[in-house]
């Protein structure tokens, strides 16, 4: 039967409640910098996380962290790539990078 099928824990979210956290590297650039600084390491569950979640460690870190890391220009890229979803996975090791749009001609 399938109770007899032994449970596994889906990976913990909360990297602080995580024995099996990992570090991770976030820059900022542009007027986002202004908020968090240039750089931040912060934890992250072993197996990775979205990027929503990265934002959701961020977002208390700073005074209206939450508000700077939604305003409609602030783009994010995880290993170099830009990503246009939240949802895109970050493994520990790899760089995000969090900046304003930049306009000019």
């Amino acid at each position: 039967m399938l109770h007899d099928a032994p449970l596994i824990d889906p990976p913990r979210l909360n990297p602080t409640a995580s024995p099996t956290a990992a570090m991770l590297h976030v820059l900022f650039f542009g007027r986002i910098a202004d908020r968090f600084g240039r750089v931040r390491d912060i934890p992250i569950p072993a197996c990775g996380c979205p990027l929503s979640v990265v934002r959701a460690i961020l977002a208390p870190l700073v005074e209206c962290g939450a508000l700077a890391l939604a305003e409609p220009g602030v783009r994010a890229a995880v290993a170099q790539q830009l990503v246009l979803d939240d949802e895109a996975w970050v493994r520990p090791g790899q760089e995000v990078a969090f900046f304003s749009a930049f306009s000019g001609g």
